[in-house]
């Protein structure tokens, strides 16, 4: 078969690689100059291989779960052009970033706060470091849980699209929030229990996804005869509900905070570079590799979706049911086939729950392994006679982070949707310091990349790199609806400044005398 048109299997699958040498090239003449790290070996070095890192990148960014939980905000700001097109757009660009990381990555095989380090000049060390680490592990710790909140609304939405009445509305929210309890302490459990299974799992995931992919589809082609032509899905614009009166705003708002929330699982792939026997390669193979897939795979969920689309109206404002169910049983007419697609999604919760609960947690054993968080101690503990090498304490910490995030539910929805937008800006600060230092340093810190950009692409791709992050951070922050109101108002900026003033003052009373720069061979 033809270079141009061969999909490999699983390693390297379902992915053109023509199109990925464009801008990379992993095997060059020039040898290899990776940065090795002088930290006892802990973890268990052979848990994950490269398909097996591909494929938990590819549930972090799953279209099927991301795209389906956060419908409401395309299709109250443009509809199925937003969707798509935003989607289209930054997958793309989220590709580019994926290929800047991957190279630092690949340089400095560990958690991004170790790299940015070593590409800091020497003044600026401990403190960029220090920042880098904080921002990336808030950051995963906001993305889990937002993954596992969103999955027990789906669950709950399940509940209720069967029997309005089995849940009142004044129970809906303590309802999500148990079940979002019972959802993390399961994803929590497989990783304390049966992490020898999370190369198996992390595999299977993919195929799920793609296999939910085809029959939702599918099913909905099927079920529901009356499809919109291609130029509506392409052209009908309709943000009247968003209030917006600049469909330019509107588009950016619709397109690219829902697609954000769904792509920005890629840079948390670094935590893993411990229990990974080649991270210098793997690592950054399997972020641009995931990226490219759920870019794909997720155009083949979305346009048929968007063919059978109702009335917007007619799936928006249901307490307790969201979009996504409304659209499965208005375009179906079927509550069994309804179930089905649900259940799909669900499935790749589970994954999606059990793979950032990994990286997040990982997170926390990377930055404690440098004594950047209080009682580094207990949470870099790995017990010695254990089979499966699992930071425990680490995955309890972030299970109980989980846990009190979602307390804020409870008191204002308002004020967990702002941790929860927090989590894409955190996760784009941390992705973009070291790449500004990489810049700052004229390229010459990263090279003899195992995984490199071509040269002269470099200031290209890390320049727009830098751009689209920023872009993002202004994007997520803004309101998905007006006129604005207290409860509709974004805070997830004002969440990001406290945040960054809690870490500056830990810094200073506590960081500066027991945070370290990360162990390096000579």
């Amino acid at each position: 078969m033809p270079e141009y048109i061969r999909l490999t299997a699983l390693n390297g699958n379902i992915i053109p690689e023509r199109l990925l040498s464009l801008l990379n090239e992993e095997d060059q003449n020039i040898p290899d100059e990776v940065k090795e790290f002088t930290y006892v070996q802990q973890l268990d070095k052979n848990l994950l291989s490269r398909s097996s890192v591909l494929g938990l990148g590819f549930g972090l960014m799953s279209p099927v779960l991301g795209m389906s939980t956060t419908m409401s905000i395309g299709l109250l700001n443009g509809g199925s052009p937003s969707i798509i097109f935003g989607y289209l757009i930054c997958g793309i660009m989220t590709w580019i970033c994926s290929l800047s990381l991957g190279e630092i990555v690949s340089k400095y095989p560990i958690e991004l706060h170790g790299a940015a380090a070593m590409l800091s000049p020497d003044k600026l060390r401990l403190r960029v470091s220090w920042y880098c680490g904080w921002l990336m592990l808030f950051g995963s710790w906001t993305m889990s849980t937002s993954i596992t909140f969103a999955g027990a609304q789906l669950i709950i939405s399940l509940v209720t699209m069967t029997n309005e009445s089995l849940i009142v509305s004044e129970w809906l929210t303590i309802s999500t929030v148990l079940m979002f309890y019972l959802v993390v302490t399961i994803v929590g459990v497989i990783n304390l229990k049966f992490a020898r299974f999370i190369e198996t799992i992390n595999k299977v995931c993919v195929y799920w996804i793609l296999y939910a992919i085809l029959f939702t589809s599918t099913l909905l082609l099927l079920f529901q005869p009356n499809h919109r032509s291609l130029k509506a899905v392409f052209t009908k614009f309709d943000n009247s509900l968003s209030g917006y009166t600049s469909m330019a705003l509107s588009f950016l708002i619709g397109g690219f905070q829902q697609s954000n929330f769904t792509f920005q699982g890629f840079a948390m792939l670094s935590a893993l570079s411990d229990e990974t026997e080649k991270p210098e390669k793997d690592i950054a193979y399997s972020m641009t590799r995931s990226v490219i897939i759920a870019l794909i795979s997720g155009l083949f969920f979305l346009i048929p979706m968007m063919m059978i689309l109702p009335d917007v109206s007619e799936v928006m404002n249901h307490e307790g049911i969201m979009p996504i169910v409304l659209i499965f049983t208005k375009s179906t007419k079927s509550m069994f086939i309804s179930i089905f697609l649900v259940l799909l999604i669900l499935g790749n919760l589970l994954f999606s729950g059990i793979g950032s609960v990994t990286t997040s947690s990982r997170a926390v054993y990377s930055l404690s392994r440098d004594h950047g968080i209080p009682f580094h101690d207990l949470w870099t503990y790995v017990e010695p006679t254990s089979e499966s090498k699992v930071p425990r304490y680490s995955v309890l910490l972030s299970m109980g982070v989980s846990y009190v995030l979602a307390l804020l539910a409870l008191v204002s929805t308002t004020a967990f949707n702002a941790f929860v937008g927090c989590a894409v800006i955190c996760l784009c600060s941390a992705s973009m310091l070291p790449i500004l230092l990489s810049l700052y340093q004229r390229r010459k810190l990263v090279k003899g990349s195992a995984f490199r950009i071509k040269y002269r692409l470099g200031y290209i791709v890390n320049g727009l790199t830098v751009l689209w992050l920023l872009f993002t951070m202004i994007i997520i922050s803004l309101p998905q609806k007006v006129p604005i109101t207290l409860t509709s108002m974004n805070y997830s900026s004002v969440v990001y400044f406290i945040f960054l003033v809690a870490v500056t003052v830990l810094y200073e009373k506590w960081g500066v005398y027991n945070f370290r720069a990360p162990l390096v061979g000579a």
